[in-house]
């Protein structure tokens, strides 16, 4: 309950701008975004805003209550361009293969039950030339909550990613990798 009250804050946009995210990875007009645990949409809107009309955007939860708010906002602002899928990163059957440009993971690593499972999904509706990127909490600075970076960078591997970036945090760390 204290994870979704701080991810919808507006301190959170504050301390890491979604913009910011999104223009760091590299996200342009007329791209594909996947946002993977999309949760509420922090990603989603700024990014259908970034790939314009002429781009889509995928946002992807399990949660049917954030999945019902994301909708409920993205209709308002009448954003054309979102397609809310409520599936768990394990599934992305809703998805074309090779379609995605950009995907991101963003404090939802940590939910998934299957986490070979996601990043083989993930590899498989991602372009050659895309990217997705990850940030998750340290899970041993957040008393188990999060995920370990050097296990998931094996996972990657296995999964057909190499790393151009990891960084660590004090509490979190986040990591870009390429198809390989």
């Amino acid at each position: 309950m204290a994870e979704g009250v701080i991810i919808g804050s507006r301190l959170r946009s504050w301390l890491q701008n979604p913009y910011r995210v999104l223009s760091n990875i590299g996200l342009a007009r007329g791209h594909v975004f996947l946002d993977v645990g999309c949760g509420r949409g922090f990603l989603t809107i700024p990014a259908a805003r970034v790939v314009g009309p002429e781009g889509l955007v995928y946002a992807v939860d399990v949660s049917r209550e954030y999945l019902r708010e994301l909708q409920r906002l993205v209709q308002k602002l009448k954003l054309d361009n979102v397609r809310v899928v409520e599936n768990a990163a394990e599934r992305l059957d809703d998805i074309p293969d090779n379609s995605v440009d950009r995907a991101v993971m963003m404090l939802s690593l940590h939910h998934f039950k299957d986490r070979i499972q996601a990043f083989r999904n993930v590899r498989k509706v991602l372009r050659n030339d895309g990217a997705l990127y990850i940030f998750d909490p340290i899970a041993s600075r957040m008393l188990g909550h999060g995920t370990n970076p050097n296990k998931i960078l094996q996972e990657l591997a296995e999964t057909g990613f190499k790393p151009i970036g990891l960084r660590k945090g004090l509490l979190f760390w986040t990591v870009t990798v390429l198809p390989s």
